[in-house]
């Protein structure tokens, strides 16, 4: 699937619009264990999450896949990977690789 960086950049402005006016939830979900996994492990709340979510740029873009979930299958999923220090429930702070 080809995409170009003006489609990911207009993709970006249309998310963090959503955002920034509360409009879009993390789903935790038994479909989304990663994001479930992410609250669990990790010391972070909807804040944090929504400002990193904020500070994505084209170049975390990594690749679009075809939503495989019945009901679905007409949706592209857009993954993003960000590096973000975060504090680990047991209290080290690690360096995590999280994908939106």
């Amino acid at each position: 699937m080809s995409i170009d960086k003006k489609e990911i950049e207009q993709y970006l402005t249309e998310v963090k619009e959503a955002v920034e006016s509360d409009r879009y939830r993390i789903d935790r979900n038994s479909r989304r264990q990663d994001n479930i996994d992410l609250f669990l492990d990790y010391v972070i709340d909807e804040a944090k999450a929504k400002e990193i979510l904020l500070s994505l740029t084209v170049l975390d873009f990594s690749e679009i896949l075809q939503n495989e979930h019945r009901g679905f299958e007409h949706e592209q999923l857009y993954v993003f990977g960000k590096d973000v220090i975060l504090l680990e429930r047991n209290g080290t702070e690690v360096s995590a690789h999280i994908l939106f």
